[in-house]
This record gives structure tokens, sequence and C-alpha cells, in this order.
């Protein structure tokens, strides 16, 4: 959770008192654009740990920007676990032929190994995944899925990142908002 300083807000309604609604206006400015960027930081900072594109994790981080009756921003990711094949899985499609060797499915970088049993197909849809088979006859099968985005940026070092640069742009961006409000007073 990201908060502004009360020392902060205090100096933005002195300096701002001649403007109105000032103070709001630079603190709703600088949460939602702050609130921007901590979903850019936790799609950058969850891909540096997994094996994932972008598009995967932002679709599913949503933002609650900040007005001038509730002065919070949010961001919140939701979401169930995500399918294994949209993790770096070898090979990536089904083989024309048996295939003899394990796949193999990494979910973190540096991390990951084969997977007895497991097989690549493409469903009817045209989704393309990675499963196993339920028992010994051929159906049913199951799906394999790795972590869901939520306990992706759950993760300690993706969470951190993301809350410190969140603070320091914050900080930056409500002196910025609180400038440029002072500037176009002169005019």
């Amino acid at each position: 959770m990201i908060q502004i300083d009360p020392k902060q807000i205090e100096r933005a309604e002195i300096l701002l008192k001649d403007i109105p609604n000032g103070a709001s206006k630079a603190i709703v400015n600088a949460l939602n654009r702050s609130v921007e960027g901590a979903r850019t930081d936790a799609v950058k900072k969850v891909r540096e740990r997994y094996i994932i594109k972008a598009k995967d994790v932002s679709d599913t981080i949503q933002i609650k920007k900040a007005t001038y009756d509730d002065l919070t921003a949010i961001v919140k990711a939701s979401g169930s676990p995500v399918a294994l094949s949209k993790f770096k899985i070898t090979p990536s499609s089904p083989p024309k032929t048996r295939r003899k060797k394990p796949i193999i499915a990494r979910v973190t970088r540096g991390g990951g190994g084969p997977i007895p049993g497991a097989f690549v197909a493409k469903m009817e849809s045209g989704h393309v995944g990675v499963f196993e088979r339920v028992g010994k006859a051929r159906l049913p099968i199951k799906q394999l899925y790795g972590p869901s985005v939520p306990q992706m940026l759950g993760h300690e070092s993706v969470t951190e990142y993301v809350e410190e640069q969140a603070r320091e742009r914050v900080e930056k961006r409500l002196e910025h908002e609180i400038n440029r409000l002072l500037k176009g007073v002169g005019k």
C-alpha cells in the first residue's frame, strides 16, 4: 500500500491554498500517474523472475484511479493459475510423431525441468496446452498450470520493488504537480 506522507499533503495545501482544489488536484494527479507506473513496474519485475509475456501479466492487473472524493489509487491483480503453455515449454507445439523425451517446462528463470508423462496437444478450440493423463486410459486428460499472476506479484522481491518504486514515484510526482499548478497561477 502506498500512502502520501501527511507532511507532503500539508505542504501541498499550504502552497496551493490560493488555487481552488489545488492540493486535491495535485494529489489526485500524482497518485494516478504513480499507479500507472506501478503497473508497469509490476509487469517488469514479474518478467525478470518468471518466463511469461508482458501481455499475459498486464491483462490481469486492474487499476482504480484516485478521485477528488476518494484519494485512493489501487493496483490489483486477479486471476487463476496460468496455463503452463504460457511459460517456456519444449517443445512449444505438438510434435508430428510420438515424443520419446519428456516435456521440459521453465516457469522461473534458472528453474524448471522435465515433466514425466506430460505432453503438448492442440485442442479443437486451437488452444495449445501441456496435459497429462488422469489414469491409464487415453482419456480423461488434465491441463497443467503454473502460478497465477497474483501469486507471481506476491513474491517478496516483486512486492518490495513495486512498493519502493511507487513510494519514490508518488513523492516526485506530487512535487511535479505542485510546481505545475503554481506555474499555472503566474500566467
